[in-house]
């Protein structure tokens, strides 16, 4: 008796692992963005608290995120302007060009994303309201998530 696995048998194997792909593919990439998103949370709240510090020291907010005591992995300078480039994140002390910006965090599309307006930043403002500025590659879990933290409500990620 010949022993092995007919046709029929592999292609059901096949077919349940691509099932099984296409149904933990969203939940790994959900999972993904939501750590993701808890960074950029992190990193602007950290930002606006130092440069409240900065306030408290010097008179004035600044513009220069080099000038607080902040410091982010991997980060380098962004260009000319005072902000400071990650991965995924462009970190600002200020909305350049806007006053009364304390924090910004732009989530970047991939390392080639130069402007930081592509799909969602996080903002915190020197009355301490927060500002969520979604673009057009946001996804919809990501405008969920974005207007949930900007409206201040119960984080339900």
């Amino acid at each position: 008796m010949q022993k092995g696995f007919t046709l029929i048998e592999l292609l059901v194997v096949v077919l349940i692992i691509g099932i099984l792909a296409a149904v933990a593919l969203p939940q790994y990439e959900k999972a993904v963005e939501k750590a993701r998103m808890a960074e950029a949370v992190s990193a602007v709240e950290t930002i606006a608290r130092a440069n409240r510090m900065y306030f408290m020291a010097n008179g004035s907010y600044t513009k220069d995120i080099n000038d607080l005591d902040v410091g982010y992995a991997g980060s380098g300078k962004y260009g000319h302007l005072p902000d400071q480039v990650g991965r995924y994140f462009i970190f600002s002390a200020s909305a350049h060009g806007l006053s009364g910006y304390i924090a910004l965090v732009s989530r970047r599309v991939d390392e080639n994303d130069t402007s930081g307006e592509k799909v969602y930043s996080l903002a915190i403002k020197q009355d301490g309201k927060r500002m969520c500025s979604l673009y057009s590659r946001a996804t919809p879990y990501q405008r969920q998530m974005c207007t949930e933290w900007a409206e201040n409500n119960v984080l339900n990620w």
